[in-house]
């Protein structure tokens, strides 16, 4: 993925780890976009040649604080729980995914919000961190599907792929529209609105 790595250790003052936990914050709330370098400077108490002593720019910061919420995603997606299903797992995933998104807010909108051409190597890292999601659902879509011969032939990457669209497009609304969400609720019924569970949508 280039660029885009775990900093959580590097460097002996911990400098750079708390210009990562700032920027984050700041991109989660206001995007990549509406951050400068002068807010992130500002924010530390420090002068933006001290942040430049540190790091490039804000597409470095940028792309560092992306490893870091993958690492973060890595850890809260990947971590399987004695005697859960394949459909309950499935489950348990997207709700957690949800409640992340809704959490990060902007950090998510950027890996689906299109960004100017002028940024080509920040959009690889975004598309790799795209990649990089879609490879923690595929298996476990793959193990909750498996079993059903109506999905023989299907492209289970596909579906993944369409999985990780359907939660990020929910999670556009809840922030830019401010829809209501409920990350329990509808984690089911993307569940088995893909398809990917046995179960069927309850009738209004």
């Amino acid at each position: 993925m280039g660029a885009v790595h775990d900093q959580r250790h590097e460097g002996p003052d911990g400098t750079k780890r708390q210009i990562v936990d700032v920027a984050r914050s700041l991109f989660s709330d206001r995007s990549y976009l509406g951050v400068s370098m002068s807010d992130i400077a500002e924010r530390l108490g420090i002068t933006k040649a001290a942040l430049y002593y540190h790091y490039t720019g804000k597409r470095d910061i940028y792309e560092n604080v992306l490893g870091d919420v993958l690492v973060d995603l890595r850890a809260r997606l990947g971590d399987e729980q004695g005697g859960e299903t394949p459909d309950e797992r499935l489950h348990r995933m997207v709700k957690d995914y949800l409640e992340f998104g809704m959490r990060e807010k902007n950090l998510i909108n950027a890996l689906v919000v299109k960004l100017p051409p002028s940024e080509a190597e920040l959009r690889q890292s975004v598309a790799a961190v795209k990649e990089e999601l879609i490879d923690l659902f595929e298996p476990v879509v793959e193990r909750a599907v498996g079993h059903r011969h109506s999905f023989d032939g299907i492209d289970k990457r596909l579906i993944a792929t369409m999985l990780t669209a359907m939660m990020d497009g929910l999670i556009l609304g809840h922030s830019f529209l401010e829809k209501p969400l409920d990350p329990d609720m509808v984690s089911g019924q993307i569940v088995v609105l893909l398809g990917l569970s046995g179960e069927s949508l309850p009738c209004p």
